[in-house]
């Protein structure tokens, strides 16, 4: 999709980080921006961004991903309103640092809800019409790092994100046994300046809040995103690039990829899985 003017794009999680540098990087490039979220407050905030003169029609709509039914109506809407929509950014996502033991049971579906469900429903509502019209459109899902390589005091993160690269590489397959004109992309990166590690802000009433060693942990993965982290700015412009090239893999940070091979070869070797800390975050640093 070399040409992306004229085109209408869907966001999910784009009042901040990574989802809110899309909406105004697609709005930049002429894209009519459908901008969805949890929080009003941000949301409005990321409106009056969005309505500076000259550009395409932007819109945002208070959404939770995790609803089905509400973004099967958000799909409904939307093409009945412009006609089709060409760009589908699945990208809210939540983390919480923990120990796998300690996630309460709302927690823990808050975060697979919202990662991983929250995709799939995209992908149900908006897939099946981007076929039926015919007209070359894109999916991008957002991943992370963490799609390949498990971290402590991450899992269920990790385990959701797993999850996504492969529900978009099985997507990625399904959608080329027909030969249709749907293109899917994973982005997967890693540190950047975002919102994720204050998630938590938006917790299920009932859920515990980040206190003791987890809260620490957040503390110290917040500081050091802040300090190297890339700018969401920046992991926009990468995500319009993959579009228009129809490359399947985003990496905004290739050089944490270094490491596969080794962990590739542990896995077919049958060694126990190995996770190094500081030669991981050095990585994220260069």
């Amino acid at each position: 999709m070399q040409d992306l003017e004229g085109r209408t794009a869907v966001i999910t999680g784009a009042a901040s980080g990574i989802g809110r540098a899309l909406a105004l990087a697609c709005r930049r490039e002429g894209v009519r921006v459908i901008a969805t979220d949890v929080e009003r407050g941000a949301l409005d905030a990321l409106a009056q961004d969005l309505a500076a003169p000259g550009g395409p029609e932007a819109v945002t709509e208070l959404l939770d991903v995790r609803d089905a039914a509400a973004v099967e109506a958000l799909a409904a809407r939307s093409f009945a309103r412009w006609g089709g929509v060409e760009l589908l950014f699945n990208n809210a996502g939540v983390m919480v640092p923990r120990p796998l033991w300690e996630h309460g049971d709302l927690e823990w579906r808050w975060l697979i809800d919202v990662n991983l469900t929250g995709i799939m429903n995209g992908v149900r509502a908006f897939v099946p019409r981007m076929l039926a019209r015919g007209v070359p459109a894109h999916v991008v899902n957002t991943g992370s790092m963490a799609s390949f390589f498990a971290t402590p005091m991450l899992g269920a993160y990790s385990a959701s994100k797993f999850a996504v690269r492969a529900l978009s590489e099985a997507l990625h397959h399904d959608l080329r046994q027909i030969d249709a004109c749907v293109r899917v992309s994973l982005l997967a990166p890693g540190a950047v300046r975002t919102r994720i590690f204050d998630a938590d802000r938006n917790r299920p009433e009932g859920a515990p809040v980040i206190t003791g060693a987890s809260g620490a942990v957040r503390d110290l993965m917040r500081s050091g995103t802040q300090e190297a982290g890339m700018d969401p700015a920046e992991v926009a412009r990468l995500v319009l690039d993959a579009i228009r090239a129809e490359r399947f893999w985003i990496f905004p940070h290739p050089e944490m990829l270094a490491p596969l091979p080794e962990v590739t070869a542990a896995i077919i070797a049958g060694r126990s899985p190995e996770f190094g800390l500081a030669k991981s975050w050095k990585l994220a640093a260069e």
